[in-house]
């Protein structure tokens, strides 16, 4: 038994490479006799000379594999290899000098001097589109998926203008060219920023190829020496249409660039997708408000202070936007400070909406993030800013400060009580 072991092993080691060798559609032609009767004989080769030693062969293999699986349903090409370390004559027959070299030969001779070195890539598609240019056989190479459009704004001459100087939107340009090495490297990063603020409807990321004839003048006017340039053109100031654009000397990542388009145009994206942050939505004014009415008792006379400061507040900022005022303020404030005033009547009306309200527009987010719910961009966002202002309100600190208040409050009643009793004594 323990002889038979080894012999055991040693037909398992052979059945397995004679099992391997069949499986390969790469012929093997390094006997010369088979070379001879193959190479020239009607159907054009693809030969790869090579040595078992050699890495770089080593690392073609697989490709080159690929290759002849590729073309294995036809009858017109061989795909083929040559052991050109073990049969040297034929290697130097072909003036073989280094490993692997690939050769190609027509079908109607295998001279030496018809032999054409290949000279291009070594990806599976370069040596598939070899082939087929030469014997306009195709391969059943599938072929890649189109790539998806880019998803920042594709500016040309006909759009520049109106697109980047529009005064109520804030622009960010790439000026690119497509043969610039850095472009290439910044194009997925910006592709994403473009994906992060794809749901803003005032903010716009746009790419212009500097570099196209007809492009040149316009990149002429903003002084483009070197790409890739980054130029925001932030929105005009109300009751104008001037746009004056400034250098974007943020980092070229995702965060650096997200972070500078926040800070420049007033957003709240986030990195991996441009998800709201939590302050999205929220004004500082109304906040500080919101902890105000939270800390009043209900129905008193300090709730009813706090509402008419807010509806103030948003009264005084809609006229300074119509009076040209601050820049800053906007119909996105706007409609912010309209969801806070909202909140504070429901508040006033049922103690209970904050809670209910917060949990169901929290469970349409959660259902939507676990793919049970459908939800448009926009949608999640405009839940998201409404969850924001809810948590303005409902802020566990804010609800200790209600307790403080109402038990300051039932002292001071107590205290009133009492007060009112001793008088009563004394009279």
């Amino acid at each position: 038994m323990r002889s038979s072991s080894p012999l055991a092993l040693l037909f398992f080691l052979v059945f397995a490479t004679l099992g391997a060798a069949a499986g390969s559609n790469v012929r093997d032609l390094t006997k010369t006799k088979d070379f001879d009767a193959t190479i020239g004989k009607g159907k054009g080769a693809l030969v790869e000379f090579f040595a078992p030693w050699c890495g770089h062969c080593k690392s073609l293999a697989p490709t080159y594999e690929k290759l002849a699986d590729a073309f294995a349903s036809s009858n017109e090409v061989v795909i083929a290899k040559v052991d050109a370390d073990s049969n040297k004559a034929l290697g130097k027959r072909y003036g073989i000098q280094g490993f692997p070299t690939l050769k190609w030969f027509p079908g109607s001779t295998s001279a030496p001097e018809s032999a054409e070195a290949y000279s291009g890539g070594r990806s599976l598609d370069d040596l598939a589109a070899f082939v087929t240019q030469k014997t306009g056989v195709k391969s059943s190479i599938k072929p890649p998926p189109p790539s998806p459009p880019p998803a920042a704004v594709q500016l040309n001459a006909d759009n520049f203008d109106r697109i980047a100087l529009d005064p109520t939107k804030d622009v960010l340009v790439e000026f690119y060219a497509p043969w610039c090495g850095h472009c290439k490297n910044l194009a997925p990063i910006y592709d994403k920023v473009a994906k992060d603020f794809e749901n803003e409807d005032d903010v716009v990321v746009a790419q212009f190829d500097a570099d196209q004839a007809n492009h040149k003048t316009i990149g002429e006017k903003y002084q483009i020496s070197s790409y890739p340039t980054l130029l925001f053109f932030p929105r005009a100031l109300p009751g104008t249409t001037d746009k004056f654009p400034r250098p974007c000397n943020a980092g070229r990542t995702e965060e650096a660039l997200v972070e500078y388009l926040n800070s420049n145009a007033g957003t709240f994206r986030q990195v991996g997708g441009g998800m709201l942050s939590n302050l999205a939505g929220r004004l500082p004014a109304l906040d500080a408000l919101a902890t105000k009415f939270m800390s009043a008792l209900p129905g008193s006379a300090d709730r009813e202070e706090v509402l008419k400061h807010a509806q103030h507040w948003r009264e005084t900022m809609q006229k300074t936007v119509a009076d040209g005022g601050n820049v800053s303020h906007s119909p996105a404030k706007d409609e912010a400070a309209r969801y806070y005033l909202r909140v504070f009547d429901k508040i006033a009306d049922s103690a209970e909406y904050l809670e209910k309200e917060t949990a169901r527009l929290t469970s349409l987010l959660k259902k939507h993030a676990d793919g049970k719910a459908q939800l448009t961009g926009k949608k999640v966002d405009e839940i998201t800013r409404k969850v924001n202002v809810l948590n303005a309100f409902g802020d566990d600190k804010l609800a200790e400060r209600v307790k403080k208040a109402e038990a300051r409050a039932a002292e001071k009643a107590k205290n009133k009580n009492a007060a009112a009793g001793k008088k009563h004594d004394d009279l």
